[in-house]
């Protein structure tokens, strides 16, 4: 018999033993302790990896510690996480730091001690065990690129050069070069942006040219295996005013690099997409092209995403009016080799300005089309936020008819809103919230048959009606052995064992809305639908 399974199939057939929280205003605690930040990224099996700053008393101020959830929500790492370090110098503040992974789902921190300057790389396995760690003095903006080959590029801003700095490191976190190398515009300040593995162990650095204040201008460069500069000169990226302490987004396709940014001119602020040949030319121009060519509201943050084949590189965009008192979202795409805006050249409205709709955490791709979270609210208490998941077509239309459908509804501020790659057809968001007993990491799943990536079809002959009210019918040619029920977020309703060709169960008790049912035969044969409860 033949057997056809789907994405999400292999999820419902764990999450009966899930932990996570069904109700969408408690949801799932990671840390029992209080954190002032936090990072999260997901691991190519489901896991997702929470890093965070634990509030600690002073001296110390901060311990790093990490937690790991599992694709069912069950946390790995105790209910307060394991320790990472308690020993990098932290003043009463955090800085800009980084999250990597490799291919063997190896975990990658990048961190600065903010009371001394210090530099700090880690490398953590899904077992929690710590593969190496290294201390380098004056060293901020850590980052971390681990290589298909195995090695690491780690790269940081120099505070005694004050210059973008790298070395290369093995798998087990030994130094490679004989010396530093840094990233040179001339005689000018540098400081490290990102890092893009390209075709023969080389890489292009993205990286800020350092102005006054945190006001810089971003420039590229190639680097060999041995950190030698190989184009001629850095290639300017953007004539617009960036910032070196912000992060922006970009991607690598074939030895390609396309880099989302805002930049500002004057008072403007505009979202940009630019591309980064191999050899350092720019085929759109100074910039890039501009999400939105009318300039009557500004840009003010950008998410970019590309999926695997594709012909285009989507962009999600918050806009606010010009005193930057209303907010709303849009959609571009873009054709990845003429830089040709898809939407029109003013980009196609999701929310109006106004709606305080905005996007939060990474955007993502399923079957080439967006997944993001929408914030909703503005974190100033008299509107405490929520955060819903929000799919868009090919066209950049809902595709669901209520828009959007719920992850995180307590009414309260919410930050450090993380988004992590959908595996197996279930999104997870993290985020810090204080629901009444301080600042603590809260997690999300979400699954939808929406997101999955191939039909879910066998040799079974179903009969059911659609919708129902008060009961559920199915009728099968084969013995159907057993029937499990799940919610829009992947909670299991109730799991039947039976050997018949009938089955009734009663569905007076569940709430109106979209159910999916997954049945298995005798014979080893899988289906499932969608049932609309009434």
């Amino acid at each position: 018999m033949k057997k056809i399974t789907l994405c999400i199939a292999l999820l419902v057939g764990f999450v009966s033993h899930a932990q996570w929280n069904i109700d969408t205003a408690v949801n799932t605690l990671i840390a029992d302790s209080n954190s002032g930040d936090m990072k999260s990224i997901g691991t190519s099996d489901g896991q997702t990896y929470i890093v965070f700053w634990k509030v600690v008393a002073a001296p110390t101020n901060y311990e790093l510690r990490l937690q790991l959830l599992d694709a069912t929500g069950t946390k790995q790492f105790g209910n307060d996480g394991m320790l990472v370090s308690n020993t990098i110098p932290m003043s009463t503040f955090t800085s800009v730091w980084s999250l990597s992974i490799d291919s063997s789902d190896n975990l990658y921190i990048g961190c600065s001690g903010t009371d001394d300057d210090s530099g700090h790389a880690f490398k953590m396995n899904t077992s929690g065990t710590q593969l190496w760690a290294i201390t380098f003095p004056s060293a901020l903006v850590v980052n971390i690129l681990p290589l298909s080959s195995g090695d690491n590029i780690v790269s940081w801003l120099s505070t005694s050069a004050f210059k973008a700095t790298m070395q290369k490191y093995d798998s087990n976190g030994n130094d490679i070069w004989p010396a530093t190398q840094a990233a040179l515009s001339g005689s000018s300040s540098t400081s490290p942006g990102d890092l893009y593995e390209i075709s023969t162990g080389n890489y292009i650095m993205v990286f800020h040219v350092i102005g006054s204040g945190i006001n810089s201008t971003l420039y590229a460069q190639r680097f060999d295996t041995d950190g030698n500069a190989v184009w001629t000169n850095p290639t300017q990226l953007s004539n617009k005013t960036t910032a070196f302490n912000t992060t922006y987004d970009g991607l690598v396709d074939n030895d390609i690099v396309y880099y989302g940014y805002i930049g500002k001119s004057a008072t403007r602020f505009d979202s940009y997409l630019q591309r980064i040949n191999s050899d350092g030319t720019l085929p759109w121009g100074i910039n890039g092209m501009d999400f939105d060519t009318n300039e009557t509201n500004y840009e003010q943050a950008t998410k970019i995403a590309y999926s695997s084949g594709s012909n285009y590189i989507w962009a999600v965009c918050s806009y606010t009016n010009t005193s930057q008192s209303e907010s709303g979202e849009y959609v571009q795409k873009f054709d990845k080799t003429s830089g040709a805006r898809q939407f029109t050249d003013t980009a196609k409205e999701i929310y109006v300005i106004g709606s305080e709709n905005v996007h939060a955490g990474n955007l993502q791709l399923v079957n080439d089309q967006p997944l993001f979270l929408i914030k909703s609210g503005n974190d100033n208490g008299a509107t405490p936020t929520t955060l819903n998941a929000c799919y868009l077509d090919s066209n950049g239309d809902f595709v669901w008819p209520e828009e959007i459908k719920p992850m995180a509804t307590f009414s309260g501020n919410k930050g450090r809103i993380q988004f992590v790659k959908p595996v197996n057809g279930q999104a997870v968001t993290v985020f810090i919230e204080d629901k009444g007993a301080g600042n603590k990491i809260y997690a999300q799943n979400f699954t939808d048959t929406a997101l999955s990536i191939d039909e879910f079809n066998s040799e079974i002959s179903l009969q059911y009606l659609n919708p129902i009210k008060n009961e559920l019918k199915l009728k099968s040619n084969e013995l159907i052995k057993v029937v499990s029920v799940y919610n829009i977020l992947g909670q299991s309703i109730i799991t039947l064992d039976t050997n018949s060709n009938e089955v009734v169960i009663d569905s007076q008790s569940w709430t109106s809305g979209m159910y999916f049912i997954k049945i298995s035969t005798i014979n080893g044969n899988e289906k499932g639908i969608n049932i609309l409860k009434e």
